[in-house]
């Protein structure tokens, strides 16, 4: 009797009357917050961006309150640049505002591209890696330098660039390539320079500054002068090979033993009557072996062994014996 009394009290459904109200309330409030938060029915017609360019179709979607991703990384020559390639959604969806629209464009250009390496490479491989980059080769300059046909410097605009340097798609180059030596060229006089001249000449004739020799001290001979050289300048020569020098701060002719030492050492073609080795052979009375250069002595005393062997040889070797002839005529083979 209680728990029904109790049941039929004003005062619990007042309670759930409260209680309905509140969730009521609640769930009133909840779903419309949720349809303004979520733009719930309102929706927005992407526009058609095909026949605009990127500039337009920002400005078209920011009216819109719609925002947007572009891609421009692919350039077309079909297009025009900035011209709106693609974009999604398509024209006509409906999408609520703030929606992100991602569309493609043409760039201005093609991107920049990176120049290879091309120092020391064959003027071959140097235009197929350059072509492949969609580089012009424009003038192909040709210098001295022993490696022919190899790329030396790569000029753009009149300037060298290093690899790596970033160049519009379709950029002209110019390439600066070995020319190579050329063979049997005269060799300079260097007789009477300084080293430094002589180096200077050595280098302007595109040969190279072989070893430095002295007669005398270093110390002395350094501030001397070319007192012989090899090749002569008689001769002509590869260009890219060294002249060898010998100086010294003597005349010349004071120097005739050593520099004739030399033209034996080198083979070098003189004149009979100017050569100290032509006297000592020819007038060995008159000129005393000790007083010639050790490389003549040695020379002499080689050709002396040499010619004393060969005349041993000769006494030595047992006649020849010619053995008679024999008659076959009329003899006949049974």
């Amino acid at each position: 009797m209680n728990f029904l009394k109790a049941f039929i009290s004003w005062k619990v459904w007042l309670n759930v009357l409260i209680g309905a109200g509140l969730l009521v309330g609640l769930w009133y409030f909840t779903f419309n917050w949720l349809n303004d938060y979520t733009n719930h029915n309102v929706e927005v017609k992407v526009p058609d961006l095909s026949t605009m360019n990127i500039h337009q179709a920002m400005k078209a979607l920011d009216d819109l309150g719609l925002e947007y991703s572009v891609d421009s990384v692919k350039y077309s020559e079909n297009f025009k640049p900035f011209a709106v390639l693609d974009f999604y959604p398509t024209a006509g969806s409906m999408v609520k505002p703030g929606r992100k629209i991602f569309i493609k464009s043409n760039p201005r250009t093609w991107q920049p591209v990176a120049l290879p390496n091309l120092i020391d490479k064959s003027k071959r491989l140097a235009f197929t890696q350059l072509s492949m980059r969609h580089f012009v080769v424009g003038d192909t300059i040709y210098i001295k330098d022993p490696a022919k046909d190899a790329v030396l410097k790569v000029l753009f605009n009149g300037k060298e660039i290093p690899a790596g340097t970033f160049l519009p798609r379709g950029s002209v180059v110019d390439l600066v390539l070995g020319k190579g030596f050329d063979l049997d060229m005269p060799v300079p006089n260097l007789i009477g320079m300084t080293l430094d001249e002589a180096r200077n000449t050595i280098l302007e004739h595109y040969f190279e500054l072989g070893k430095v020799n002295f007669f005398g001290s270093e110390t002395d001979s350094i501030n001397g002068t070319v007192v012989y050289q090899d090749p002569p300048d008689t001769d002509t020569y590869d260009e890219g090979r060294p002249i060898s020098v010998w100086l010294s701060t003597k005349m010349l002719s004071e120097l005739k033993k050593q520099t004739d030492s030399l033209d034996i050492i080198f083979r070098r073609k003189i004149k009979g009557e100017d050569s100290l080795y032509y006297k000592s052979v020819q007038n060995s009375k008159k000129i005393r072996i000790s007083d010639l250069p050790e490389e003549i002595r040695n020379q002499v005393k080689y050709d002396e062994a040499a010619k004393s062997n060969l005349e041993k040889r000769k006494s030595t070797q047992a006649p020849v014996q010619h053995k008679p002839k024999i008659d076959t005529t009329g003899i006949s083979i049974d």
